[in-house]
């Protein structure tokens, strides 16, 4: 039996144990093919130029360790479904390049891995409690705490630490305490008085939950509030994130510029495509960005590209991380057809890149008729599949008026530049958190896995805040995929309708 030492929640659960459990992916995710195929390293160039970048290894090296990464959602299957009392979870280690399976006993793994193309690269660590056990942990103490979009508290699984984290969203509990809006001082002493019992009975809910979970240790965590982000660009003669106006579909990775209500511009970008079918919203077309985007807007003005309004300012919105998303219907139906409906391959994010700089690829071609390529997306992954050293890579729109004459400033600093970029999963909790570089302006852009072309979640961006030219020791979260479509489908179960990411050609 192992202790967990409280962090971030006082007292609360010092010297206390308990048992854990891990998410599972639900929300209308999809998994990509689990056929084997030989990854072409034209599709991962990016990916494999962060390798080579970061960890000193020859492009073969890269694309081994690429391949491995593509074989590891697959065994993460295999093990979930065939040795669930033993499988503990994965994770790559970049370091070494190698692949660590963990399990309660490494010998009920053996079957699996004997035939795995990369054998010798792939070792096993002895855990004390299974997947499993630590989702069904996870799962009774999300009941007890009541988590979702507006709790103060939610679970996760950590794979690597063997453990389940409860993370405390502090400011929803000082929301909740100090309501605001009263007809009178004694009406707002009076709710105040009401919010706080909440938020105390939370928290005796948090406590009761951890106690009668005797077997994993549970660590708390407290997650910081996210902050709201505080022309024309020249056409490019082909799709750059800034400027794609006429040069095919919507698609993830372009820039979107929202109206303060001050009269001023910021901008975030576009995640991924959604449809909904049956119900009360059959066929629509929706595109996903961040919605934190969207907080304090008031002034109803269309979300532009470029000058031209292509999308709705308002839709399914949420802003409490890690429900920060918003699906937003376009302004109306010429709009939907000029930006989505005639065409083809609706399942695309942007690949840009340009030569020259620290946070650029600078050995990826990038001819003048090469710069942007896009990246066709045919499944997702949920959380609970995505695993720690995945290589990932992210398009972002953020942009600055010095590096960026005649685009919206959206604050990323001098020496940023809007495009692609690779890195890898450090680790997830209740978000997927990567190295990636990300900027003001950023928000809302798509997260995929170019090893097997999947969704994986849009930028939340809350780890860290800096300006300027990517540097080393960047840190970035991103909302999951597969808790926006849960939490969509929860708000709408009445009207039956499903929402999913848009993964065929013309979907």
């Amino acid at each position: 039996m192992s202790v967990g030492r409280a962090r971030g929640l006082g007292a609360l659960f010092a010297s206390v144990v308990v048992t854990a459990t891990v998410l599972s992916a639900s929300g209308g995710a999809t998994a990509a093919p689990s056929t084997r195929t030989a990854l072409n390293p034209a599709a991962v160039a990016e990916s494999v130029r962060y390798l080579v970048d970061s960890y000193g290894v020859s492009e073969r090296e890269a694309l081994r360790r690429l391949a491995l990464q593509d074989e590891s959602a697959r065994l993460d299957r295999v093990l979930r479904t065939e040795n669930a009392a033993e499988y503990g979870g994965m994770w790559l280690d970049q370091t070494s390049g190698e692949l660590v399976v963990a399990m309660t006993d490494p010998a009920a793994a053996r079957r699996h891995l004997e035939d795995l193309p990369d054998r010798s690269r792939v070792r096993t660590q002895a855990v004390r409690h299974s997947l499993a056990d630590l989702n069904a942990a996870k799962d009774r103490i999300a009941a007890k705490v009541g988590a979702g979009p507006d709790a103060v508290y939610l679970p996760a699984v950590d794979e690597r630490a063997n453990e389940v984290v409860l993370w405390e969203r502090a400011w929803v509990a000082r929301e909740k305490s100090a309501p605001v809006g009263a007809a009178s001082a004694d009406v707002a002493a009076a709710g105040e008085s009401v919010a706080r019992e909440a938020v105390a009975r939370e928290a005796d809910a948090a406590r009761r939950a951890v106690s009668e979970e005797p077997k994993v240790a549970v660590r708390a965590k407290v997650l910081p509030k996210p902050n709201p982000l505080a022309a024309t660009y020249p056409d490019r003669g082909y799709c750059h994130p800034l400027a794609c106006a006429g040069y095919g579909p919507m698609r993830g990775g372009l820039r979107l510029d929202m109206k303060r209500d001050d009269e001023t511009w910021g901008g975030c970008t576009a995640g991924f495509n959604l449809r909904s079918t049956g119900g009360g919203h059959p066929g629509k077309a929706w595109v996903l960005t961040a919605g934190h985007c969207m907080a304090t807007k008031t002034n109803n003005t269309p979300t532009r590209h470029n000058g031209v309004p292509v999308l709705q300012q308002h839709g399914i919105e949420r802003n409490s991380y890690p429900y920060d998303y918003a699906a937003v219907l376009y302004v109306d139906t010429p709009t939907r057809q000029t930006w989505l409906e005639n065409h083809t391959g609706r399942n695309r994010v942007l690949k840009y890149c340009w030569n020259g700089g620290m946070d650029s690829n600078i050995d990826t071609p990038c001819g003048e008729q090469e710069k942007s390529v896009d990246e066709y997306i045919t499944g997702t992954h949920g959380l609970a599949e995505v695993k720690a050293g995945w290589v990932v890579c992210a398009t972002g729109s953020a942009s600055n008026a010095i590096d960026d004459s005649g685009a919206v400033d959206s604050g990323a600093g001098k020496g940023y530049r809007a495009g692609t970029r690779c890195g890898r999963v450090l680790s997830t909790d209740v978000g997927i958190n990567t190295d990636l570089c990300a900027r003001r302006g950023d928000s809302g852009g798509p997260l995929f896995s170019q090893v097997d072309h999947t969704a994986l979640g849009i930028l939340e961006g809350n780890q860290q805040s800096r300006s300027g030219a990517c540097a080393a020791g960047e840190l970035n979260n991103y909302v999951p995929i597969d808790t926006i479509l849960t939490d969509i489908h929860t708000q709408y179960a009445s009207l039956r309708s499903k929402f999913s990411v848009i993964t065929t050609p013309n979907g």
